[in-house]
């Protein structure tokens, strides 16, 4: 079932309206790239960023051999994570080019491999894909992927997968709190404070948004997507959907903070993200792949260890592994 209608929560009676921010986008493009630039920030280079993230070898037997009754799950790198319990294989954001971009030689280049390559993957029951952007929605990888796995994503989306050769039937479309069943596992699309585009003339024409799993034996997780901190939106979220066994939870791309505040959280957020809907436990996703904003690479899991901290939070319940780690929980 692949509903093709104008996005639900566009009109007004939608998230975006009941909780106003400034828009991310508003702020002119090409006055963001002559910051980029031109301006006085200092952005690190992807070329000088090798080696700076910590790397790990996935653990291959648990990924072919999970133990369905314990949640595991590898970091590959940026927001694409291999998530693996009661006996699914979900993979989320795939992403394993080079580049997240448009183009082959420019943009927003890897700093880090994937952790996982493509031909290390299980079996795929389900892909998770967020929004369109370029470091979340790669044409590329999808294609790799194929028709095997189902894919679950925000309504108006279905057209672009098809252009990575996946076929309508292999997909489903959601809009926001709504709800699909994948076997027993329940799927909910739920928002978060972001956008979407491809190009500079389709800003919000399709929907993005993060996910809520319930399993059949009632173990919750939740993938937020990309999303800026909104205390309205997620005290409204944790009212609905709060109680989370484990998330997975961004914590960079947030530096120049007036230009991103309202489409990345940092660290400190991601910290209130996860105590507003009742998250027990966490792995931080979105940094140390692409450099994507200005902030030192290695920064964003240096603030998430001061946050915990501060907030009384085991540094094992929220955790920045390396890329490529396993972890059980």
């Amino acid at each position: 079932m692949n509903q093709k209608t104008k996005p639900a929560h566009h009109t007004e009676t939608g998230f975006e309206n009941r909780h106003p921010l400034p828009d991310p986008v508003k702020r002119s493009f090409w006055r963001f790239l002559r910051r980029r630039y031109f301006g006085d920030d200092t952005w690190p280079k992807a070329k000088h960023q090798i080696g700076r993230i910590p790397t790990e070898t996935p653990d291959h037997d648990a990924i072919h051999n999970p133990n369905p009754t314990r949640l595991q799950v590898t970091w590959v790198g940026h927001a694409t994570v291999l998530v693996q319990y009661g006996g699914m294989n979900i993979l989320t954001d795939p992403v394993f080019s080079d580049r997240a971009s448009p183009f082959k030689h420019l943009g927003p280049k890897r700093y880090t491999q994937p952790g996982l390559g493509l031909d290390q993957l299980p079996k795929l029951d389900l892909v998770l894909l967020s929004h369109n952007h370029y470091d979340h929605f790669d044409l590329d990888s999808l294609a790799k992927l194929g028709n095997a796995p189902r894919y679950v994503l925000p309504l108006k989306n279905g057209p672009l997968l098809e252009k990575a050769g996946i076929s309508p039937d292999r997909y489903v479309e959601l809009d926001w709190d709504e709800t699909h069943h994948h076997g027993d596992l329940k799927i909910i699309h739920v928002p978060s404070n972001h956008w979407s585009s491809r190009t500079t003339k389709d800003r919000k024409e399709m929907l993005w948004g993060g996910y809520i799993l319930e399993f059949p034996d009632g173990y919750r997780f939740y993938f937020v997507g990309d999303t800026g901190w909104n205390e309205a939106l997620f005290t409204e979220l944790g009212k609905a959907y709060g109680g989370i066994d484990f998330g997975l939870i961004p914590i960079g791309a947030y530096d120049p903070r007036d230009f991103m505040r309202n489409a990345h959280c940092n660290p400190e957020e991601a910290v209130e993200i996860m105590k507003t809907m009742g998250v027990k436990q966490a792995l931080a996703i979105h940094w140390g792949t692409f450099v994507l904003t200005a902030e030192p690479v290695d920064e964003p899991p240096a603030r998430l260890a001061s946050a915990c901290k501060d907030a009384r939070i085991s540094n094992e319940d929220f955790i920045a592994p390396p890329i490529g780690a396993t972890r059980f929980f």
